[in-house]
């Protein structure tokens, strides 16, 4: 007993459940790599045709947004996003777009575009033994962009500081796009998996400043999420809106907010704070506000917090696969060349550039919202 105890305590520990929760997305992390490495190469070998094969990659996106139970929120509450958070969400789903456009389909692009491989070759011909040391190459490849991303993460604290977060997160979008067009562009292996490991930039960022940016709106509400007001503004408010007329205070009665009926202020029971305002109104009946009230409540999300913009924020992680998923595989079988995949990831990077710019990094941006 002394000894769970213990453990139950050590396990309350912040650090560890710090560690916990790290466990636990390492594990779906190598789930997640092991999938996007040798899924596309096993079903391509199997028979499935190109268009198939990236549909197939589509399903777990899918089911993840219809099985998260914050995703039937969404709808309801997408009229209701804060501008700044709009603006993220659409830089974040371009850039993710771009990157696992790359990330799904690099190993078939290595094999068979690099190495003239032919993934429905019969074992054992130079066609498929092409193949697979092409898509060993391609998860060195990846490995190397994990490998750069925990490097770039370590110093980003560090980059943050010296070049602040726009440059930082602009720098990492308008990266992509030029990696992955000197992708398209060589033939060259090394050059190749040397671009592929330069993505961990890339792939770092998107993981880290998006969140920065929504702890930075909600750490300044007054500035960057204009439903909230300053302590000044609510004064007024409450004095303009809800205000006791003279005199209520020692004619009416009021409820509790536990419902109990009776005065403010007993006269057997008068806290300090009661007395201490009586002096200090001189005798005369002071005015009290009935209710608190932030901003305009029409426009105001009941319960909204930091939770849900980063999950709406993580929601632009699933959807960015979606799109690839349905429409790589028409893409690649009407240009007949893997390097549509390339390509396709340069196109949604440049897209990204701009939505980037749009993105709320400061108080001078602020205006910016109001176009």
């Amino acid at each position: 007993m002394a000894q769970r105890a213990r453990l139950r305590a050590l396990l309350q520990h912040r650090r560890a459940q710090l560690l916990l929760v790290n466990s636990l997305t390492f594990g779906l992390e190598v789930c997640l790599a092991a999938g996007i490495t040798y899924v596309p190469p096993l079903l391509l070998e199997a028979g499935v045709e190109e268009k198939f094969m990236t549909m197939v990659l589509g399903i777990g996106p899918v089911l993840g947004l219809v099985f998260v139970p914050m995703v039937p929120r969404l709808h309801s509450l997408c009229c209701r996003i804060p501008k700044v958070i709009r603006r993220l969400f659409v830089a974040e789903l371009c850039s993710w777009m771009a990157l696992m456009t790359f990330m799904l389909f690099y190993t078939d692009f290595v094999g068979e575009g690099l190495y003239h491989g032919v993934p429905r070759a019969k074992p054992g011909t130079d066609a498929r033994r092409h193949y697979d040391e092409g898509v060993r190459m391609g998860s060195l490849g990846l490995f190397l962009q994990c490998v750069t991303s925990i490097f770039f993460s370590t110093i980003m604290d560090w980059l943050v500081k010296q070049f602040g977060t726009r440059a930082v997160y602009l720098a990492s979008v308008a990266f992509f796009p030029v990696a992955a067009l000197v992708m398209c562009l060589s033939r060259s292996v090394a050059v190749v998996t040397v671009s592929a490991a330069l993505t961990g930039f890339t792939f770092s960022a998107l993981q880290i400043l998006p969140y920065t940016l929504a702890s930075l709106y909600h750490h300044e509400k007054q500035v960057f999420l204009h439903k909230y007001k300053s302590k000044e503004e609510e004064d007024t408010a409450q004095q303009d809106k809800m205000v006791f007329p003279k005199g209520l205070l020692s004619s009416q009665k009021l409820p509790y907010q536990n419902g109990h009926p009776g005065g403010i202020f007993s006269s057997s029971s008068s806290p300090p704070a009661a007395a201490a305002s009586s002096a200090l109104c001189g005798g005369s009946p002071c005015d009290v506000s009935l209710m608190m009230i932030v901003g305009d409540p029409d426009s105001v999300s009941p319960g909204r917090g930091i939770c849900l913009d980063l999950a709406i924020l993580d929601s632009a992680f699933l959807l960015s696969q979606v799109v690839p998923s349905l429409v790589m595989g028409s893409i690649v079988q009407f240009t007949q060349s893997v390097t549509a995949y390339m390509a396709s990831a340069a196109a949604f990077g440049l897209v990204a550039i701009y939505f980037a710019t749009k993105v709320v990094f400061d108080k001078s941006d602020v205006a910016k919202c109001s176009v």
